[in-house]
């Protein structure tokens, strides 16, 4: 069971930096913390669940035989509006310089 995230939180999640930074205590296991934070996912602290910030879908099937673990659509619900690319609220992070 996964609990729901507050709505402070749930909207600090729209930053791909904070998705990144939640998974700083994420279990070891084959999935990357920032493909999945690129890919929308932040860690929820529950086990290995991690959620989409945008569908609030979760996943926490990890196939421990994989060397790498590839994020993709299957991950989203179908009508995720992160990866159709029609949401605006998605803060990418970028190095200044």
């Amino acid at each position: 069971m996964v609990l729901p995230v507050a709505p402070q939180i749930e909207s600090d999640m729209r930053n791909e930096l904070n998705r990144f930074i939640s998974f700083e205590r994420f279990p070891p296991c084959n999935a990357y913390g920032l493909r999945l934070a690129q890919a929308g996912f932040f860690y929820t602290g529950c086990s290995e669940i991690v959620e989409c910030f945008c569908c609030h879908r979760c996943y926490s099937r990890w196939n421990t035989d994989d060397v790498i673990f590839l994020t993709g659509r299957f991950m989203h619900a179908a009508n995720c509006a992160f990866v159709l690319g029609t949401d605006r609220s998605n803060v990418l992070y970028t190095i200044a310089g």
